[in-house]
């Protein structure tokens, strides 16, 4: 199908006379980063397995004047039954605020009626923390919405207009803002293997304007949650326990996924996908059946076995997250990873013709923000020192303290960070790639993450003033960081 402006395969088209109810999928970013992970692609799924439902994606448009209209069928938000949002990042809560907004749909609940969508919120940021849009959602979803979708559909169809919230308040998982308290429990699914997973996935066709590498191919889930619980970590959590798919599971979904989704390239999903019990006969099956895949990151003591089978398929660069440079650093947050085993591993994977590591790090872990910058400059310079024909891409993001995490009340001196990064860049090998995430926008992360309903009137006024750095700084009357520290912390 060729939708307005992209060319894909297993797009969803159902005749007009056969449907009921109109739901809009809202992402709010651009069709790259959504595309480029999962949850569209499920949700898609899952949100269209009832013949007389027909939902439709939305993305935020590049240019900031122009009224977001649905993917499939160029439809504007007003015209929808539900609008439901999934936001993986706090900072995309402005993007929906702007995206409602041009769609001249009333941003507050109680501004709405029956004549509006019924405006929905979920995905891991709001189940972290819902407060600062409860003011603008009728509901949001706390947890895993695979276990709960048929029973989501089936009671949007046997309802009316007058009667939808009734029904959606006896869903687990569904809250408002007035049955919404600190000791929600996320709805967690069971099993993995016994809810729907898409083997036809939509994806574009041809590259441009996005990047082909990451929107291409099959996105195969092999494992959800985390069985490491790093105190920063959201996922090790909200989405506990961790499960893994059954490695028969997985051998039918590849089997199928690369001939409904046309590839043979697949991208394994997980946070701790070399963890997998099955990760070794998993990989095997793929170089057996001569297919291409991608692991999105890995543990340093993953095991020389698994360096050699990746190595096998072609790979040539590897993702790790040390995410601190000094030991005690790493253990203090759960992450009980040596510098040994980072020196080793690096060794043997450049053995077995890795050619690039990539390595992520967290600053503000602690309050010596100083003593982090000397230890990660110090860890990477070695490994550059010890592997010098290998690229190294180090990656830094200052602490997002996510609420309910153990680091939540960690108070984090983003001044300092700031001046850390400028440091660390000037202190590593100029051998070494490096990307840092903007300090002062991680300061706004924090806000939002931490935040309540006192938000709204300023997230409202931000997205009214385009959403920039500036427009925060105007509404906020100082520096987030500053905000960050005097509102949020005290």
């Amino acid at each position: 199908m060729k939708t307005k402006w992209v060319e894909e395969i297993n797009v969803f088209q159902k005749p007009s006379r056969l449907v009921n109810w109109r739901i809009g999928l809202v992402y709010p970013n651009s069709y790259s980063v959504g595309m480029s992970g999962l949850s569209v692609k499920l949700l898609y799924h899952l949100l269209n397995q009832h013949q007389n439902i027909y939902t439709e994606r939305i993305f935020n448009p590049k240019e900031k004047t122009v009224v977001p209209v649905s993917l499939e069928t160029q439809t504007t938000l007003h015209r929808f039954n539900i609008l439901a949002f999934s936001f993986q990042f706090e900072l995309d809560y402005i993007n929906a605020i702007k995206m409602l907004q041009l769609s001249k749909i009333p941003l507050y609940t109680k501004d709405r009626t029956n004549t509006h969508p019924l405006l929905i919120a979920g995905g891991p940021a709001v189940t972290a923390n819902p407060r600062p849009i409860f003011n603008f959602f009728d509901f949001v979803f706390v947890g895993e919405f695979e276990s709960v979708a048929d029973r989501f559909l089936n009671s949007i169809y046997d309802s009316r207009e007058t009667t939808i919230h009734d029904s959606i308040t006896e869903i687990p998982g569904f809250y408002h803002s007035e049955n919404y308290n600190d000791y929600v429990t996320p709805v967690v699914t069971d099993s993995l293997d016994s809810v729907k997973y898409p083997t036809a996935q939509v994806r574009p066709l041809y590259s441009e304007p996005q990047k082909k590498g990451s929107l291409d191919g099959y996105f195969l889930q092999v494992s959800r949650g985390c069985p490491h619980g790093c105190h920063y970590c959201l996922i090790g959590k909200l989405f506990r326990p961790h499960r893994e798919r059954n490695i028969e599971n997985l051998k039918q979904l590849i089997e199928k996924g690369s001939i409904e989704t046309q590839s043979d390239y697949f991208s394994l999903i997980g946070s701790s996908t070399a963890d997998y019990s099955e990760i070794g006969d998993l990989i095997s099956y793929f170089l057996e059946k001569r297919l291409r895949f991608t692991l999105p990151s890995i543990r340093v003591d993953s095991g020389e076995e698994i360096l050699s089978l990746i190595a096998q398929s072609g790979q040539k660069s590897l993702t790790i997250a040390p995410e601190a440079g000094a030991e005690n650093t790493r253990y203090s947050i759960g992450k009980r990873i040596t510098n040994s085993q980072i020196f080793s591993f690096a060794s043997q994977a450049n053995t077995f013709g890795i050619s690039q590591l990539k390595t992520y790090f967290i600053l503000g872990l602690t309050s010596d923000v100083e003593n982090e910058v000397k230890s990660i400059s110090e860890l990477m310079n070695t490994l550059k020192l010890k592997n010098s024909n290998m690229k190294f891409n180090v990656s830094v993001t200052p602490l997002i303290p996510k609420k309910g995490t153990k680091l939540e009340k960690q108070k984090v001196d983003y001044a300092s960070i700031s001046e850390g990064t400028k440091l660390l860049k000037g202190n590593l090998n100029q051998k070494l790639n490096f990307k840092a995430f903007p300090t002062r926008w991680a300061a706004i992360q924090a806000i939002i993450s931490l935040g309540g309903k006192e938000l709204s009137s300023i997230m409202e006024e931000v997205a009214i003033q385009n959403g920039s750095y500036q427009s925060w700084k105007r509404v906020l009357g100082m520096e987030p960081a500053q905000y960050y520290q005097e509102k949020i912390c005290d």
